[in-house]
């Protein structure tokens, strides 16, 4: 067992825990129960299960600290004994600011109450007054964005809709402690990417823990990680080597399951999908194969919002505004609906100049939804700026950038896109629009992480 030290002591901790434990009575029968009750401490009628036990950790204002475990590993109770909605059985918790949790789905909701009526609930619990959450109140409900279903009861709610509010709240209470669990993954596209832009934002002042078993999201977004394995310790460090050692305890697991039923007859696939023997033979990619012969009609479903852009989440100084955005197949010329990964297509991004532009710049990002970027490019890596010379003011001006569309793993995808002026060292943003497009994976024949452009031809040779 590997333990890792604090990375930052120079900075102020307002997260503390210390041989922290929980442990829970487990009886076999109800009897059992009454009989406990009547002996007291004289006698015991049930058998300790220790949920927790000997954790210690400190994190610091300004870091992020990711939860990486199995289920029923103990995650769900650390956060609960950190946000005090637990009592520890062993072990200490210190924690220093304003305290907001989204743990479960509803938590601190009453179902009975309407959205707006639990607002204030929820808010004053995180202890803001009345009018603090007055004040607050319109930011919060455009956050949320559910509509008329502000006046409804919550019981009346989707899973997501839920969180969109229970999420709302939390961006406006100021706290300086946020805790994260698998909750957001039930929230749409558009949602996740809001919530990962602020937890971005707030991740630069505050501390946040944060709970899930994406591994690209505990990596791109946390400083360090905590490895929790059936209630202990399993390794604390920054978040590379921890979920490294995560992933390889799961494929280890994995594997020793499949050696009791694999025979040793995995090599036959190899020559299955060659040519011509071994030496100098051609591979073919076999994800594409199995794309083009699966039955999946929406592999990558690919949403236009060229009239809806005015809706999403944007900045700029109003020089210029983004007029449209679409995907376009390269060889049908068409907009692109429906796609598989592999093909061809073209971004076109279009734009009018509200004011004379000397040096224009259009540029775009693909991002997964928890925010971390895939790829992009912009028109000022491409042409000189004397190439592109001066917009005039009332002209329409585009872009158009052609790539081969990746293969992406299940998930959502959005295209960020942009309007700019100046060099690389100085740009001013004219027009910025966060998920412009949606992609959405709904790939069931490739395996988790694999994103990049088919291969057409892999060549494998040996010497003699």
């Amino acid at each position: 067992m590997s333990l890792g030290t604090t990375t930052k002591p120079a900075q102020e901790i307002a997260i503390s825990v210390e041989n922290l434990g929980k442990c829970y009575r487990i009886f076999g029968n109800p009897k059992d129960r009454l009989k406990q009750a009547i002996w007291r401490s004289r006698k015991q009628f049930f058998r300790e299960f220790w949920a927790l036990r000997n954790i210690s950790f400190e994190v610091h204002r300004g870091e992020t600290l990711g939860i990486l475990g199995r289920n029923g590993s103990g995650k769900s109770t650390l956060l609960q004994l950190i946000c005090q909605t637990l009592t520890p059985s062993e072990g200490v918790v210190t924690t220093k600011g304003r305290i907001a949790a989204l743990l479960e789905l509803g938590s601190g909701f009453n179902p009975e109450f309407t959205g707006i009526e639990n607002v204030y609930l929820n808010a004053s619990l995180l202890g803001l007054s009345k009018a603090e959450i007055n004040e607050r109140l319109d930011a919060i409900l455009s956050f949320a964005d559910i509509g008329d279903f502000i006046s409804q009861p919550v019981k009346t709610y989707s899973s997501g809709m839920a969180v969109r509010l229970a999420f709302a709240v939390i961006t406006q209470v100021d706290p300086d402690i946020l805790v994260v669990d698998e909750a957001l993954s039930v929230g749409d596209a558009f949602f996740m990417q809001k919530c990962m832009r602020f937890i971005h934002r707030f991740r630069e002042q505050g501390c946040l823990l944060f709970v899930s078993h994406d591994i690209s999201a505990v990596s791109s977004i946390c400083d360090r990680a905590l490895l929790i394995s059936n209630g202990k310790m399993q390794r604390l460090g920054s978040a590379k080597n921890v979920t490294q050692e995560y992933i390889k305890d799961i494929f280890s697991e994995s594997n020793a399951s499949t050696d009791k039923t694999d025979n040793g007859h995995n090599t036959n696939n190899i020559t299955a999908r060659t040519s011509a023997g071994l030496n100098g033979s051609i591979w073919i990619d076999y994800r594409t194969e199995r794309i083009n012969n699966s039955n999946l009609a929406n592999f990558l479903e690919i949403s236009q919002f060229e009239d809806q852009l005015f809706t999403s989440e944007s900045f700029g100084n109003g020089k210029a505004e983004i007029q449209s955005v679409m995907l376009i197949d390269a060889v049908r010329n068409q907009p692109l609906l429906v796609g598989l990964g592999g093909e061809n297509v073209v971004l076109r991004i279009q734009g009018k100049a509200n004011e004379d532009i000397c040096h224009p710049v259009i540029g775009f990002l693909l991002k997964n939804d928890k925010g971390l970027v895939f790829f992009g490019e912009n028109t000022l890596n491409a042409f000189e700026q004397s190439a592109i010379g001066q917009v005039s003011s009332g002209q329409i001006y585009w872009a158009e950038f052609e790539f081969t569309l990746p293969l992406l793993p299940p998930g959502n995808y959005s295209f960020t896109v942009s309007l700019a002026n100046g060099s690389q060292s100085v740009a001013n943003q004219l027009h910025w629009v966060n998920d412009a497009l949606i992609l959405r994976s709904n790939c069931q024949c490739i395996g988790a992480g694999v994103a990049g452009v088919a291969m057409q031809r892999i060549t494998f040779d040996t010497s003699s």
